[in-house]
């Protein structure tokens, strides 16, 4: 206990040179702290505008793209072509509507349906479709030899 009570009193000895060197560590500790923060701050921010302007060209970039594409004729000239092609393959189709919750639900309208037949008349078929019109091919149900698959007809209203 005197131990301390003898350190406490060492400091009642101290000069103002010690005071201002302690002030003068306190003060440039301080500033560098400051310093490497605000520098570390600064890279963030670089790094982030950076990031931000890739983004702005990448958007840019999709949009000229985007405006450069051809519209889509309407679904309904889209759908006409779908039973020539089921026809020359003995591919029957079947109309699902306009609203799956299942299938293509985007912002570009869609007709759904279904082929059905033979397995090899039905891959056949499907195959001609999408490389006619935009399709989306979803899952197909074999069963002795016949198949189901479904699909959209992708267009514009």
């Amino acid at each position: 206990m005197k131990n301390a009570l003898t350190n406490i009193g060492f400091v009642r000895h101290w000069t103002w040179v010690h005071w201002v060197a302690i002030g003068a560590v306190l003060f440039i500790a301080s500033k560098e702290v400051y310093e490497s923060q605000t520098a570390r701050l600064r890279s963030i921010d670089n790094q982030n505008v950076q990031v931000i302007e890739e983004n702005i060209q990448e958007f840019n970039t999709m949009a000229e793209r985007l405006a450069q594409l051809e519209v889509l004729p309407p679904v309904q000239n889209q759908w006409k072509y779908i039973p020539a092609i089921a026809t020359r393959y003995g591919v029957e189709v079947s109309v699902l509507g306009t609203k799956h919750s299942d299938m293509y639900d985007g912002p570009l309208q869609a007709w759904h349906g279904e082929l059905k037949g033979r397995v090899g008349s039905v891959l056949v078929a499907a195959l001609e479709i999408q490389q006619t019109v935009p399709t989306f091919l979803y899952q197909i149900s074999i069963k002795n030899g016949d198949a189901t698959l479904g699909f959209s007809v992708l267009g514009s209203e």
